[in-house]
């Protein structure tokens, strides 16, 4: 989706919010609980070690949500930059280093003419997150040849990340210009490194839009989400020096001499956004990966970057940003809708959970004999699909196929809790 696409959108997103539907579609036993809302069109949401969450919207501000162990959560502005959130500009993206400070990337406009048409320079600072106060990192000028020339407020990407050498990464589109994305002296259509003594290295180019990217250590690689034009949005695992082909080829068109083939191309358009690599702490989504969907409104579930997504929430009814997950394994996803920003956790099925109750017992053993019944090792991913839908729980034993071994383990898992009641 362009950033000209998007600015529409943002200006009419009451009366396109109505258009929707009213509640999404999400896999059984998956489930949606709203945390905060707030003012704002929110671009970014993150969590620390101790599970408090932070979010960013495009006018600048920096929030954190208070309350959550209570009933009256409310988010609090504790830090803001000076910028405009116009098109594909604003404060596009945060990440944490650690529990005290962010790393943000936002655009500078030109103040000269009043109007913030005009993006000079993407922006890479550390904001404390106790004062407020912020550190520039790096300025990444759009127009090389004459600063003041800038560019359109059109693709310029959007969130970081922080590997684990305490590198930042970052992907910056190609300002709508397409041809410098594979022009090495541009700073547009790349992703960038910022090593921790401020150094920057040119990771990839032949990018459009890429609005977040994930390190994976297992890979030793970073996977980015890149926004093609009509059914070109792709998911890219590259190395260092990598070129991603844009605008020479995207999607699935004959690949570009020397470049990187995307590992997954949409048939549709969905425009991705928000990425998070999945660490193993959730019980239900191990590993893998949930990438955000503006227009189809979703959170995809990749095993891996190349395998076919599942859609665990489709057509929900606000605009998905961003997704990230919480040190304890919590899903969170943020939202832009007709009542500004929203926080939201995605609830996964219990284990056992085959019915999508919400409940482990004896109601979920003959749903369960039904699923084993689909077919020998089904897929946990798959318990939806065939003759009879289940949810995720229906894998009571989290190995990643449903079968008789899940009998078993539902059945321990009843005993077990018939005899915590009676303890209690």
């Amino acid at each position: 989706m362009s950033a000209a696409q998007m600015t529409l959108v943002r200006s009419l997103v009451a009366a396109l919010v109505l258009t929707v539907p009213a509640a999404a579609a999400v896999l059984p036993g998956f489930r949606i609980e709203t945390l905060v809302r707030a003012e704002g069109f929110v671009s970014s949401v993150a969590t620390d070690s101790q599970g408090t969450i932070y979010f960013t919207t495009t006018d600048g501000w920096i929030h954190r949500v208070d309350g959550i162990a209570g009933t009256a959560a409310q988010a609090t502005r504790i830090a803001s930059v000076h910028t405009h959130p116009i098109g594909n500009g604003g404060l596009l993206g945060m990440a944490l280093v650690d529990d005290h400070t962010a790393v943000i990337h936002y655009t500078v406009f030109d103040e000269r003419t009043g109007e913030p048409t005009n993006i000079l320079d993407d922006v890479v600072s550390r904001i404390d997150l106790a004062t407020g106060a912020e550190t520039v990192v790096h300025s990444f000028v759009c127009d090389i040849r004459q600063r003041l020339d800038g560019a359109s407020p059109e693709h310029h990407g959007g969130n970081l990340t922080v590997a684990p050498d305490g590198s930042i990464l970052l992907g910056i589109g190609d300002y709508g210009t397409h041809v410098i994305a594979q022009d090495k002296a541009w700073n547009a259509g790349k992703i960038w490194k910022i090593d921790p003594q401020g150094n920057t290295t040119q990771w990839a180019r032949g990018m459009r839009n890429p609005y977040d990217l994930a390190w994976d250590p297992d890979l030793g690689r970073i996977v980015v989400s890149d926004n093609g034009p009509d059914a070109g949005d792709e998911l890219n695992v590259i190395d260092s020096g990598a070129n991603c082909g844009w605008p020479r080829t995207y999607g699935n068109e004959p690949p570009l001499l020397g470049a990187v083939a995307p590992s997954y191309v949409f048939a549709d358009t969905v425009a991705p956004t928000g990425i998070a690599r999945l660490d193993g702490a959730n019980p239900m989504l191990r590993r893998g990966y949930l990438l955000g969907a503006f227009v189809t409104r979703a959170i995809y579930y990749f095993p891996t970057p190349s395998s076919a997504p599942t859609a665990i929430v489709n057509d929900f009814d606000e605009f998905v940003i961003d997704v990230t997950q919480a040190a304890n394994g919590d899903v969170l996803f943020a939202t832009a809708g007709m009542n500004g920003t929203a926080i939201h956790r995605l609830r996964v099925p219990p284990l056992g959970d085959c019915n999508g109750d919400g409940f482990t017992d004896y109601h979920d053993v003959l749903p369960l004999m039904r699923e084993i019944a689909d077919g020998d090792d089904r897929a946990t991913i798959a318990a939806q699909a065939g003759t009879n839908s289940g949810s995720w729980g229906c894998d009571a034993n989290a190995d990643g196929t449903i079968d008789a071994k899940d009998l078993q383990t539902l059945t321990t898992l009843i005993r077990s809790r018939r005899r915590s009641v009676r303890a209690q």
